[in-house]
């Protein structure tokens, strides 16, 4: 099978997509498009890399490249943004078959402005025609159903996945750059949203004012300017010397970051579907670390630390992070039985395999 899968999220960054890439090469052949970080070259012949000039040239640039590869079977496309130019390739490439990874939920109320709104109008008339559609968590697939006025139940793809280093040299240059940054003892904290503060981050900053300086908030991520003052403001004002603001990172820093540290908190907040109902492949960035998770309540989120006792999720983020260090050897333990039985090569397989099955019962 000939497989064309469509991204509008960049591969060096986006560990969904690198999975998905994954399990499409299960079902074929894929050639794979996505849009280019700062200095990224593509990673193998088939990997095709948009020059990031918006979303309208994305469009024309899928067509373009589904031209020039000629007749493929399958169009795979990767979230919202792809699903404009996942259509237009399927026409121009003959292809018989649509499969559509929704890793976002949002309904017209909690669209944010004009493009987000259009976004919802476009989902929900192309996905109910999609052959294997994909949720990110069985919370948002039993949703999905009444949303998009689909036949079936989306398929069930968790966002199980780690970090790797993407070379043994480029590990021992990540060290050498990075150790000094670890000389102090503290027991850290890393949150990889950023500044982001819609994702309760003025409540971590409240939490390390009671903490104090045995712990260190390690905030990493791209942020929007507004918030990242506001971070800034709130650490001045707090008078905080255990917060350090990180830029996004590629993932040989981010892995070894996490690798040094003790503890992800991974928080969202609960005023739209896609947040309330989040998917976090976050978590198993941790996990496969070693390193137990301090989580928002969310219902995925609190189920999930409820049923495998990895974490805490609580609205308490001082309690709950004093509660994990200290007992953090049993934390620590609960977290390698857990992960000793989770597998990713299996979830992309078995993805693989419910995909196949979906298509031949078309």
């Amino acid at each position: 099978m000939k497989i064309l899968l469509i991204s509008y999220d960049n591969y060096k960054y986006d560990g969904r997509v690198r999975e998905l890439i994954k399990a499409a090469k299960e079902l074929g052949e894929v050639t794979y498009i996505t849009r280019a970080s700062e200095g990224e070259k593509p990673q193998e012949r088939s990997h095709i890399l948009y020059q990031d000039r918006g979303y309208s040239n994305f469009i024309l640039f899928v067509c373009t490249r589904a031209s020039a590869v000629g007749r493929q079977d399958l169009i795979f496309i990767d979230n919202r943004k792809g699903i404009l130019p996942g259509y237009l390739a399927k026409k121009l490439t003959r292809a018989r078959y649509v499969v559509q990874d929704c890793r976002e939920l949002y309904n017209m109320k909690s669209a944010a402005g004009i493009p987000g709104k259009i976004g919802c109008v476009i989902e929900k008339i192309f996905t109910s025609h999609s052959d294997v559609v994909i949720a990110a968590n069985a919370w948002r697939a039993r949703l999905m159903v009444k949303m998009f006025g689909l036949k079936k139940e989306p398929l069930n793809y968790e966002n199980i996945r780690r970090l790797e280093y993407s070379s043994e040299e480029r590990r021992l240059r990540t060290e050498a750059s990075c150790k000094n940054f670890f000389m102090e003892d503290r027991f850290r904290i890393v949150s990889t949203s950023g500044c982001d503060m819609s994702r309760t981050t003025g409540k971590m900053l409240e939490a390390m004012k009671g903490l104090g300086d045995a712990y260190e908030l390690l905030l990493i991520g791209e942020s929007e300017e507004e918030d990242e003052l506001i971070v800034r403001e709130t650490i001045r004002t707090l008078g905080l010397t255990n917060v350090k603001i990180l830029p996004k990172m590629d993932q040989d820093h981010l892995k070894y970051f996490i690798e040094h540290s003790q503890v992800g908190i991974v928080t969202y907040h609960q005023r739209d579907l896609n947040n309330k109902y989040c998917a976090s492949g976050k978590i198993y960035e941790f996990l496969f670390e070693g390193k137990p998770v301090v989580t928002s309540t969310n219902p995925p989120l609190r189920e999930f630390c409820e049923k495998y006792k990895v974490g805490q999720a609580s609205d308490d983020y001082e309690q709950a992070i004093r509660a994990i260090a200290d007992s953090y050897e049993q934390w620590q333990n609960r977290v390698q039985r857990y992960i000793s039985r989770v597998r990713v090569e299996e979830n992309n397989h078995r993805l693989a395999e419910q995909i196949q099955k979906r298509l031949e019962e078309r």
